[in-house]
């Protein structure tokens, strides 16, 4: 009876270790499980090497140097427009007619004095080489044909001026005056314009004096306009002293469909680095004493790495010192974590 109450005893103590043994081993996962639901969650992003480009952007306006208001030459009623508004125009094609009806009358009456100079003269000279009448009368009849022929001339230049015509290729784009109405200087008849020869007239800061560049990449934007890629013609040389500002003369492609007086936005790339690192603005935090900081993972564990930043372009901060290719830099979840913190790391 005494050896069997031994014997039940052993085996009460061998079940009892073993079951506690089993408890031990199951609950040995589970803290392991518990301890990682205890990290924070971070997301991580890899920073790598990138072009990293900047740009300003100023205002400016379309220009052209080919645009004419042309004038009548003299006071006169207009017999015929032979050009619509929108038309294009070729250099030297006629626009307006003038009445010359007046001229012609006097061109009538010159022609009669001019014929009766040069019978005039004519005989005069025949005198004269028989040494026949005063030398006077020869010059004198000689002088006054060489007027009436330089009358007829200036008038007939001023016949052909009545014709109002195109100086350059381009189109017709405003008629000032109807038929029937007088053209006088100094209002204007006709404006052509040349849209083939199209610039940008721009003013920036003395700030950017030694930044912009003649051949300076630029991008140029208008409401209702694609954008356009171009680049700097020309920087003014001399700064205004009533705004601190430089000119620009920027080349405006043919084909952009802009027009004079157009209101522009020109971009103009100041950094162009064919290999950077950047980062999106938000993941750059700031601490108490204004120091830039981000979190990179290094191991298990959130490391405060300080950073200094350059310029900043379409929400990317450049980064200057502070990170290397192939960084793990915290970009969710940095706010909630601290120097040093072990965590769990999600891959964006």
């Amino acid at each position: 009876m005494t050896n069997t109450l031994k014997i039940c005893g052993f085996l009460g103590i061998v079940t009892l270790f073993l079951v506690g043994c089993g408890a031990s081993l199951d609950s040995e996962p589970s803290t392991r499980e518990g301890t990682n639901a205890r990290l924070t969650r971070v997301g991580v992003r890899t920073i790598e090497a990138e072009p990293f480009a900047h740009s300003f952007a100023v205002q400016g306006n379309v220009k052209t140097d080919r645009i004419a208001h042309i004038l009548a030459s003299f006071p006169g009623v207009v017999r015929e427009v032979l050009v619509e508004e929108g038309a294009t125009v070729k250099k030297g094609q006629a626009l307006v007619k003038i009445d010359t009806e007046v001229l012609a009358k006097q061109r009538a009456e010159l022609l009669t004095q001019l014929d009766l100079a040069k019978t005039l003269f004519e005989r005069q000279e025949r005198l004269w080489k028989k040494e026949i009448g005063s030398e006077v009368d020869y010059l004198q009849s000689k002088a006054a044909l060489e007027t009436l022929e330089q009358s007829l001339a200036t008038l007939d230049e001023q016949i052909d001026q009545a014709v109002i015509r195109a100086p350059f290729a381009g189109v017709l784009d405003r008629t000032f005056v109807n038929v029937g109405e007088m053209a006088a200087p100094p209002m204007p008849v006709v404006r052509v314009v040349d849209l083939s020869d199209l610039y940008v007239r721009a003013a920036v800061s003395d700030h950017y004096a030694g930044v912009v560049m003649a051949g300076q990449p630029v991008r140029i934007e208008a409401r209702g306009l694609d954008p356009v890629d171009s680049e700097i013609r020309r920087v003014g040389q001399f700064i205004e002293e009533a705004n601190r500002t430089i000119d620009l003369t920027v080349d405006l492609p043919s084909g952009a469909r802009a027009l004079p007086n157009m209101v522009v936005t020109i971009h103009i790339t100041d950094l162009a680095l064919d290999s950077a690192l950047a980062l999106p603005a938000a993941m750059v935090l700031q601490d108490a004493t204004g120091q830039e900081y981000v979190y990179v993972v290094r191991g298990e564990k959130a490391i405060k790495q300080l950073v200094e930043t350059g310029v900043m372009s379409e929400g990317r901060l450049l980064i200057e010192q502070g990170l290397k290719p192939g960084d793990r830099v915290i970009d969710r979840g940095a706010s909630r974590v601290v120097d040093g913190e072990r965590v769990s790391v999600i891959e964006s």
